[in-house]
């Protein structure tokens, strides 16, 4: 014990006096394993702690903190207790003592065992014995543990909050700040008479970049709106974007009971900086805030003695910008436009609201002229309000649309023409494609002399041949899916063109566009099927309409095309391992068997040599060689009610395999082809029988040992409810008809009385082929006979 003493105070010495910077961790090491206590540490850095140097005294408290640093796990209370009493004291000793004080603060503040009172005790001396400004705000405020004896503290923690930030600059600082003020907001503290004082420290740095500081004073939503107000009438460009983007962050946490004094004020500050400002920063800024204000106010929960705070502020929006719209100065009536966009754009309802008002006014506009006017901007406001409300509410009936008269409505397609060859947002894109299609179904004339035309000559443009129809396009004309900008207004032509092609008489003028583009990306090209850019794109695409589109001829082409790229592609993971997998599924079982019969079978069109598919040679023996025997393994392995479906896959790959082949493999197949007989699927059954028939004509000699079975499970399927079962079983049975006599002579009575059914059967079919092999078996064994 003597000796730990010596070694401790030998550490202590090297460290305070010698300046030797690793002994500290010599006595961590020490503490941990219980050479000695921190209270032994305490007292023997006595001298080191009352020296009157403060050097020496600093580097004593500085090795008491770094060893608490690595040790404050294992503390007791009551060592707790007495540590926290040492360090609030040394908080009065000189400023260099201060960071290691506050260093050794910030370990004992993580302890477990934090005795009760000593947060505020901690807390009440950093306020009253710190110059923060001197040690950095992010210091101090380390050393406050995180208790919830704070909150007790409520006016008077924040008082001391507000006198340590007053002042702060350094950023690093003031996001610990911002992160404290945000947290004593959200956890409930009493601010009482601090709450102005609170909003001051943290407002004064708005606006910045500092998006912490959003955060905190929208929690002040009657002092911070003024501010925003205030800050609109600045003259920075950067302080206005700032005021309207915290006005809009507001938006989303406020209800409309916070907003609702400062609603006209918020309206006049917003619709000012749309109408006069310069800056397309600050414009967007104001729509968003606007867009913002009215989502907030469309999610107010109304009770019955309230006003509908959604209508009174929409009243405001439309009294201040709908007569603009029918004014001949053209100055306002963009942006009037577009403040009632944004507003619409909120929701549904504040869509229903604007266009109840503004699409019957300006219908009324034209309605009331006798002629097209130039420069006239009715029609164009009201379709770029259509287009812009399709964006944000796709099912937004188009209102008034078969009212138009016909110049209106070719003023309407120029306009959209101009937005798909202009318009570069992907979303609004898609609007004004869908708006058109609309308006097409409605009005195809215009869109097939006004609209496609255009479109033509820009899918078409750069071309060799720019004065003929339809005029012979480069290769590399022909990249036309997204994501290359040099395409990217040929890529919304063909979205339009396709939208638009709602009308027979439409379509006879879009097909041939797409047809020869297609034609000329295909001239002097080798077919194997050209380097396709977002090969994946396409893929999913052509995936998604396939299995989503209602319309027979659609779905059935886009898996035409998915099929006939997945054939190009480089060979990947074997496609016959996902069809395996899905056999063992209770719902997609049958229709996984069901694919090796396309997979084996010759395709009429697309999956063939004619038309360019990549078949290899052999390939149906390869797949029977790679995965027959996977079929007999899963079908032993299978219960009962599920063999069918290997049985199936079985019978499918072995029908579509050459005879020479099939002949090879029956031997090893027959048991259970014979067990395929038995399956109730009559598809099995049709599929097994066309296997077993041009087999049984020239039979090999495993067959003799299994003619009972065979006979067995024939016989019945003469009798089938399926027709093809009943013909496929007769041939078969015609078929075994010309094996050896001693062969089939004993089950010759049984088949004749077989036979006797199918002669009377329903179908003439059946009864031809019953006829004839019945005729074949009475001769087996009968005098004259074979």
């Amino acid at each position: 014990m003597a000796a730990d003493s010596i070694r401790l105070l030998d550490l202590v010495g090297d460290f305070v006096t010698g300046q030797v910077d690793s002994k500290a961790t010599d006595v961590a090491n020490g503490v941990k394993s219980g050479q000695f206590s921190i209270l032994q540490l305490v007292e023997a850095l006595g001298l080191s702690l009352t020296s009157s140097e403060s050097q020496t005294r600093g580097r004593g408290v500085q090795l008491l903190s770094q060893v608490l640093e690595e040790c404050y796990t294992s503390l007791s209370e009551r060592e707790v207790e007495v540590l926290v009493a040492f360090y609030e004291n040394r908080l009065k000793d000189h400023y260099a003592i201060t960071p290691h004080v506050l260093h050794g603060l910030k370990a004992l503040a993580k302890c477990t065992v934090l005795p009760k009172g000593s947060a505020v005790s901690i807390l009440k001396s950093l306020f009253q014995d710190v110059h923060v400004q001197s040690h950095g705000l992010a210091n101090e405020f380390d050393c406050i543990p995180n208790h919830a004896e704070l909150k007790g503290l409520g006016p008077d923690f924040v008082f001391g909050f507000v006198q340590a930030v007053d002042g702060e600059r350094d950023p690093r600082n003031l996001l610990l700040a911002f992160q404290i003020a945000r947290n004593i907001i959200h956890r409930g503290y009493n601010l009482s008479q601090f709450t102005e004082e609170l909003f001051e420290v943290t407002s004064c740095y708005f606006p910045i970049d500092f998006t912490p500081v959003c955060r905190i004073l929208t929690s002040f939503p009657s002092f911070l709106l003024p501010l925003i107000i205030e800050k609109l009438d600045s003259d920075m460009q950067n302080a206005k974007v700032d005021s309207l983007q915290t006005l809009a962050a507001c938006a989303s946490v406020y209800g409309h009971k916070e907003l609702s004094d400062f609603l006209p004020s918020l309206w006049s500050s917003i619709r000012r900086e749309v109408f006069q400002t310069a800056s397309e920063s600050v414009e967007s800024a104001g729509l968003s805030a606007l867009r913002a204000l009215t989502s907030c106010l469309c999610r107010s929960v109304l009770t019955s003695n309230s006003e509908d705070s959604l209508h009174v502020f929409l009243d405001l929006v439309l009294k201040d910008c709908q007569h603009h719209l029918c004014e001949p100065d053209l100055k306002l009536v963009w942006p009037s436009a577009k403040l009632l966009q944004a507003a619409s754009g909120a929701s549904y309802r504040a869509s229903l609201i604007v266009t109840a008002v503004v699409l019957p006014t300006l219908l009324e506009q034209y309605s009331s002229r006798t002629q097209v006017l130039q420069g006239d901007t009715a029609v164009p406001t009201y379709t770029h309000m259509l287009v812009f409300n399709w964006v944000n509410w796709p099912a937004l009936p188009m209102p008034c649309a078969g009212v138009l008269a016909q110049p209106d409505v070719e003023m309407a397609v120029d306009h959209l023409s101009r937005l798909v060859l202009e318009e570069h947002d992907a979303k609004v894109s898609l609007a004004v494609a869908e708006c058109a299609g609309s308006l097409s179904r409605l009005h195809p004339a215009p869109f097939a002399s006004r609209m496609i035309p255009k479109l033509k000559q820009e899918i078409f443009s750069g071309s060799s041949k720019p004065n003929v129809s339809y005029p012979t396009v480069r290769e590399d004309d022909f990249d036309l899916l997204p994501g290359q900008s040099r395409d990217a207004g040929r890529q919304r032509c063909i979205m339009a063109l396709a939208s638009v092609s709602t009308q027979p008489s439409l379509v006879r003028e879009s097909a041939p566009v797409l047809l020869q583009m297609l034609a000329a990306a295909h001239t002097g090209m080798s077919c194997w099927s050209v380097d396709i850019p977002e090969f994946d794109r396409l893929l999913g695409q052509l995936e998604e309409l396939s299995c989503t589109s209602t319309h027979p001829f659609s779905y059935t082409s886009a898996a035409k095309c998915f099929a006939g790229l997945i054939n190009k592609r480089a060979a990947g993971c074997c496609f016959s391992i996902s069809v395996f997998s899905l056999m063992s599924d209770c719902l997609l079982a049958s229709q996984a068997a069901d694919c090796f019969e396309l997979l084996m079978s010759d395709s009429p069109d697309v999956l063939n040599r004619s038309c360019h598919a990549d078949v290899r040679i052999m390939y149906r023996q390869r797949f029977f060689a790679e995965n027959s025997g996977k079929i007999v393994q899963g079908f032993n392995c299978a219960e009962q009610g599920k063999k069918s479906v290997y049985l199936k896959a079985l019978s499918h790959i072995v029908n579509n395999l050459p005879r020479q082949v099939q002949l090879t493999e029956l031997p090893s197949l027959l048991p259970v082809l014979l067990e395929a007989l038995s399956c109730p699927d009559q598809v099995v059954q049709l599929s097994t029988l066309c296997c077993l028939q041009p087999a049984l004509l020239d039979p090999p000699p495993a067959l003799s040992t299994q003619l009972e079975a065979l006979f067995s499970r024939l016989l019945p399927l003469t009798a089938s409810p399926s027709m093809k079962v009943r013909i496929a079983s007769l041939r078969c049975v015609h078929a075994l008809s010309q094996l050896p006599e001693h062969m089939v002579l004993p089950f010759r009575a049984q088949v004749l009385r077989a036979l006797a059914s199918p002669l009377d059967d329903k179908k003439r079919l059946v009864r031809k082929e019953a006829v004839l092999a019945r005729g074949e078996w009475f001769l087996i064994g009968s005098p004259g006979g074979r």
